[in-house]
């Protein structure tokens, strides 16, 4: 099997290898190299990080352990792979060039999709063409969500945020709570443990108001359960309560998660978010975080929102 070391090959036009195929080598392109060593640098990161530093991007997840020794093996199968080298040619001198320019976008996407906890695949291919042989790291992700615009995220907040709910015939501001909810392009569903369908890990306890389920994108789920309830949907609390569920959708639809590693509390941010960008009252939601610590608000959780918001969902 031909090594990275083999491929030396000069890129001229009307050079040869021992085949007699003539045209510029791929290997021999400098985005060819700054691609396998991004390669290489990803693998040596991430092998070297502490558990602690590398926990921070999957805690969020149910199977934290897992995911991290599927992402260090996937480097590692990455790393082998590109001892194969590239041998093809091409009379265009920009082919290796376009090609390897794609790959390093789709390996930072890569990097980025393991940081927020995106569905990734991952195939690696040795391939053999007429002029040489090559290997390809396929990439493929989750594209079940297809989230507005961030122009139109924006006219989502700016609607929501100047949004008067009245209460209805009945007393309670459900009716106008689902208005709200509309404006997002999502509903409310009163059934609060049909939410174990689509995020079995998340709670559905008697704490639990109101909850938001990145596999259910258009769905709020309502703990009409709660002990509070029966006073809550009579106030416009009720409203800031769906506010910081629409908050979490929002905070998806910028990020592609709902759980940025932005080393803060992902609901104290969400708070946040809810108050900054969709007209919350502060004191209203920073009630919860007096009984509930990971929901209290502080100027690290307003900075992360006001990150999230701008799309800047990864901290490292």
């Amino acid at each position: 099997m031909p090594t990275q070391q083999d491929a030396t090959d000069s890129a001229s036009s009307d050079s040869s290898d021992s085949t007699g195929i003539v045209g510029y080598r791929y290997d021999s392109s400098d985005q060819y190299h700054q691609y396998v060593n991004e390669i290489k640098a990803m693998h040596d990161k991430y092998h070297a990080m502490p558990a602690a530093q590398i926990n921070e991007y999957v805690k969020a997840l149910s199977d934290a352990q897992s995911a991290i020794d599927t992402w260090l093996r996937t480097l590692d199968h990455m790393l082998e792979a590109t001892s194969y080298g590239d041998a093809r040619r091409s009379m265009n001198r920009d082919a290796a060039t376009t090609y390897y320019n794609a790959k390093l976008t789709d390996l930072h996407q890569l990097e980025y999709d393991f940081k927020i906890n995106r569905a990734y695949r991952i195939s690696i291919e040795t391939n053999t063409t007429a002029t040489g042989s090559y290997f390809e790291i396929v990439f493929s992700q989750d594209e079940s969500h297809h989230a507005p615009s961030p122009q139109q995220l924006d006219t989502i907040e700016q609607q929501i945020a100047a949004f008067q709910g009245q209460p209805g015939q009945d007393g309670t501001y459900m009716q106008s709570g689902e208005q709200m909810l509309s404006i997002a392009g999502l509903h409310a569903d009163y059934d609060f443990q049909g939410i174990g369908n689509y995020c079995p890990s998340m709670t559905t306890d008697q704490y639990t108001f109101a909850a938001y389920c990145e596999k259910k994108t258009d769905t709020v789920f309502v703990n009409t359960g709660h002990e509070a309830y029966p006073y809550v949907v009579r106030s416009p609390q009720y409203l800031d309560e769906l506010r910081h569920e629409i908050a979490h959708y929002l905070v998806y639809s910028r990020c592609d998660t709902v759980v940025p590693p932005l080393h803060v509390e992902i609901e104290g941010m969400t708070n946040s978010y809810a108050v900054m960008y969709l007209g919350a009252n502060r004191d209203t939601l920073n009630s919860t975080g007096a009984s509930f610590p990971a929901y209290a608000m502080n100027e690290q959780t307003d900075q992360a929102a006001a990150s999230a918001h701008a799309g800047t969902c990864v901290v490292d």
